[in-house]
This record gives C-alpha cells, structure tokens and sequence, in this order.
C-alpha cells in the first residue's frame, strides 16, 4: 500500500486515481423534465425518474440503457451524508433533477454505483438552503482507479448478479402491477378464485 495524495488515503501500490469525469458519460443534457399535468396526459408503464426515484409512469421513453442516476438538487444526500443513487436499465424517462451517469468502456454499472455510494456529499455540494451536485463539481471528484485487469475479473463476477437483481426487480414490479389490478376486482366480487 502507499499513500495516495489526491484520495488522501493509502491505496495498493500500482493502483491510481481517477475522476469521475473521465469514467462517466454524463447524458445531463438529453433529460426533460414534465409538469404533472403533462405526466397526467402521458400516462403509460414507463418510469418517470426524479432525484429519489419513480415519481409516475409516462408513455414514451427518452433513454434505454443502463445508467446511474445521482440525485442533483433537492434531497441530494442520505442521512449518512452520501449521495441518493438510483441503478437503473430499460427504457425510462428522466426529469432534470438526477444526473444521469453511464459508465465509459471498461467499468459497469455496479462497479460505478460501488465509487459513487460513499462520496461524501458535502465536499461536492454547492448552496447553503438548496443543496445542488452541479456536473462540474461531480466530474472533478478524484475516486481510486481500478486497473483494468481487475476491473475486468470483477464484471464477470459481478454483471451477472447485477443483471438477475434487475430481472427480479422488473419482475417484481409486475407482480405489483397484477395484484393492484386485480385485487380490486377480488374485493369487489367481480373475479373469484375458484378451489
């Protein structure tokens, strides 16, 4: 191990440090955000993403890949003090109040989230009342750089893991979405379940 200035801690000794501008593409400029009157005349099954999650379901897409979201303003920080981060894959629609980060080539999505969970916000955060990450701030915050060989072993261990958490996930949501449909009609007599 030795220590690493700019992390100001101690790393292994043929590691490096990096920022997060240069293992992200940050795809800022592609959000819109909707009013919920325009989200109201949208509805759909596609999630619509604020800074902390799903805030509706809208019927068009403006993304479909995998991507990291950190929440920009607002409720940017957890009551541990780290930012609000959000995985997720698919066809969505983002508003303009979560960075949307995708990983350049080489690193994954979980490994990405991994070096984002513990930033500590305060040192990237701008406003004294309305806390905001601005990109600038983000891009600049210095993080341990994996090589590449382990960074390559890690995927193959991890990106199958992270790819099954997000079929349960898609799967459970549907679960959800069936039983809110049908419960409903189990209640009210219209359906019932024969022995």
């Amino acid at each position: 191990m030795l220590w690493n200035k700019d992390l100001n801690r101690e790393i292994p000794y043929n590691w490096n440090s990096t920022t997060i501008g240069d293992i992200t593409i940050c795809h800022d400029s592609k959000r819109v955000p909707l009013s919920s009157n325009e989200r109201l005349l949208m509805q759909g099954d596609i999630p619509y993403y604020g800074a902390t999650g799903i805030m509706d379901y809208v019927n068009k897409s403006i993304f479909d890949a995998n991507y990291i979201l950190l929440a920009e303003d607002g409720s940017v920080m957890d009551k541990s003090g780290h930012p609000i981060l959000q995985r997720i894959s698919g066809k969505c629609w983002i508003n303009n109040h979560a960075h949307v980060l995708e990983p350049i080539e080489g690193y994954t999505c979980y490994l990405l989230f991994m070096l984002l969970k513990d930033i500590p916000v305060i040192q990237i955060k701008t406003g004294s009342i309305q806390m905001k990450i601005n990109q600038e701030n983000l891009n600049q915050y210095k993080v341990i750089d994996i090589p590449e060989s382990i960074r390559y072993k890690a995927a193959n261990i991890i990106d199958p893991i992270d790819s099954a958490m997000i079929s349960i996930q898609r799967e459970n949501k549907e679960l959800i979405r069936l039983r809110d449909w049908l419960l409903p009609m189990l209640m009210n007599g219209q359906a019932t379940i024969e022995d």
